[in-house]
């Protein structure tokens, strides 16, 4: 992949000062290069690229646990997701209740503590997504798409940041694309380019975007990001079936999990044409692979 464009400012409105100071102090290699801030209650800071930093109290980043860390504070997470929330807890319940919360400009902070009743009663850690935008790390899968393509990797493998790609690619080159930015990640609220022609459809489900898309937009293509349970993807499969072409992401780290999974296993029955697995990594190689493929690998 290209060189990452850092979004790390794009987050720091969320910190505490204590913390965005300390961050603010790191070389501009680790900084450029982060994708996760990890705050954990009673825990040291961590910053997470390719490689995973501790923050000690007087500032050093090192990537072993330092003997005296910056320990986060209870008081500093409950600050943070009221900084992310605009101190309106009340209007984002829904989206605690599924562990997360959308930031500004396309970044996602999942939320973890103690729950009860479905709802979050003391959040204990909050780990920010860094939104990325690497242009032309998916000019090799252009014409792999022209049937649907599913975007397969382990956490932190650059899923999103490579379909947000190649949805600015295909845009550029006439398609109609939709989008359907359930969590506002793909689009990051219009900082990130995702191309001309492509309409966005965000604030509902996926089903009912797809469904919203197919009726109304004449798309090309439909894209989101992963499809979360059985359940998700019976209610979009008829986006399947309409003759339009799906873009789309999966966890997975390993072509025996592609396959054991019940949701990227369905998707491997006649929905999408290729598959681009991330091996490992931010930077992991790519390689293509057709359902079939994947279905008989022993």
């Amino acid at each position: 992949m290209r060189e990452i464009k850092t979004g790390l400012d794009t987050v720091m409105y969320a910190l505490p000062e204590r913390i965005k100071t300390s961050i603010y102090a790191l070389p501009q290699f680790i900084k450029n290069s982060a994708y996760e801030i990890r705050l954990r209650e009673g825990g040291p800071l961590c910053i997470t690229g390719p490689t995973s930093f501790y923050i000690s109290a007087d500032g050093l980043a090192c990537t072993y646990l330092p003997s005296c860390p910056l320990i986060v504070t209870g008081e500093e997470i409950k600050e943070t997701i009221r900084r992310i929330t605009e101190s309106s807890l009340y209007a984002r319940e829904q989206e605690l209740a599924d562990g997360y919360l959308s930031m500004k400009n396309g970044n996602r902070a999942g939320i973890s503590g103690l729950y009860s009743g479905g709802k979050l009663k003391k959040a204990t850690s909050v780990n920010i997504r860094i939104a990325r935008e690497v242009k032309g790390c998916a000019e090799n899968l252009i014409t792999e798409a022209e049937k649907g393509l599913l975007i397969v990797g382990p956490a932190g493998s650059g899923k999103t940041t490579l379909l947000r790609d190649l949805i600015r690619l295909l845009s550029y080159s006439g398609n109609r694309v939709a989008v359907i930015d359930t969590r506002g990640e793909l689009c990051g609220g219009g900082l990130l380019d995702i191309g001309p022609n492509t309409d966005i459809i965000s604030g509902t489900s996926k089903a009912h975007g797809c469904e919203m898309a197919l009726r109304t937009l004449n798309p090309q293509y439909i894209a989101f990001d992963e499809v979360g349970n059985g359940g998700e993807l019976a209610l979009i499969s008829e986006s399947f079936f309409s003759g339009v072409k799906i873009l789309t992401t999966a966890h997975a780290s390993s072509i025996n999990e592609i396959k054991s999974r019940s949701v990227t296993k369905a998707l491997l029955d006649g929905s999408i044409g290729k598959l681009a697995v991330i091996e490992s990594g931010v930077n992991g190689e790519i390689t293509l692979k057709t359902p079939k493929e994947v279905l008989c690998y022993d």
